[in-house]
């Protein structure tokens, strides 16, 4: 896809209110030039098309769970990755797609969106050290682990996994604990971890020009947020591009012009704006 192209379909896709799996699918040209989201959304939803052919309209939410696991796990041969849960590999959908292996939050994406299309009611949980799948069903809650080959989880595996992690609650508190730990990530705030891993990815590489592509798209996907709007700036300022910086910087000022960083940020506005006015 040509430079013209990807901002075109990033533009229209990775936007709030967007499909989480375009919007994904969308990011991929961010992480390789040659991908092609059309053809990944495409695939996937070819398999939900396909599945869906095969439930009966009166199946159980637990029959139709059980096709969903052997036929992503069995017939298409999905499996989970053992190296780390980098979640700048979910912007590479295309990838896992090829290989048949990703890490959970890829997995899981997939797996939900496959889900869906045959009446699967799958939500995300980002669940202290690792990314888990809800599912809503008549007797309550199941909890799935994809990358454990669709395992579902018991309240006490739950609790055993949380208290392994820092600060782990004990009695009333765990109960408690437990219940925030599985509260519903929204599908924006998984496109917004999927690019900033992204973004942290191209600048351990010194990929500018690539990190500054990823930040914009963190701006859109995040309008007003001052932060986001200074990383561009520097990164701006790393591509010497001291007029697009200066700009970034003037609209941090004008959101909170009082902020406690408000005066070093238009001592560097000034000095931007004057390398700006040079090139003139």
């Amino acid at each position: 896809m040509n430079s013209v192209g990807t901002h075109e379909y990033l533009a229209r896709l990775v936007a709030p209110g967007s499909a989480l799996l375009e919007s994904v699918a969308a990011l991929t040209p961010l992480a390789d030039h040659e991908s092609r989201p059309e053809q990944v959304v495409e695939t996937v939803r070819a398999w939900g098309q396909r599945l869906c052919g095969r439930i009966a309209p009166d199946a159980s939410v637990l029959n139709r769970l059980r096709m969903l696991n052997y036929f992503f796990f069995q017939e298409l041969g999905f499996h989970g990755e053992r190296c780390g849960e980098d979640w700048a590999d979910a912007g590479c959908l295309h990838r896992v797609i090829e290989r048949r292996v990703g890490i959970a939050v890829s997995l899981s994406i997939l797996y939900m969106e496959i889900g869906r299309a045959i009446g699967l009611k799958l939500r995300a949980v980002e669940f202290p050290g690792s990314f888990l799948v809800k599912l809503a069903c008549s007797g309550g809650v199941l909890v799935i682990d994809v990358s454990e080959r669709g395992a579902t989880l018991s309240v006490q595996q739950l609790r055993s996994r949380l208290a392994t992690t820092p600060s782990s609650d004990t009695g009333a508190a765990a109960c408690d604990a437990l219940q925030r730990c599985l509260r519903e990530m929204s599908e924006s705030d998984i496109l917004v971890r999927i690019l900033q891993a992204l973004r942290r990815r191209h600048q351990a590489a010194r990929q500018w020009a690539e990190a500054l592509a990823v930040q914009s798209q963190l701006v859109r996907l995040l309008p007003g947020a001052r932060q986001q709007l200074l990383d561009r700036a520097g990164l701006y300022e790393r591509l010497e591009c001291p007029r697009a910086a200066a700009a970034d910087l003037q609209m941090c000022l004008r959101l909170d012009p009082k902020a406690p960083d408000a005066g070093p940020i238009r001592r560097r506005w000034a000095r931007l704006y004057k390398m700006a006015s040079r090139l003139n």
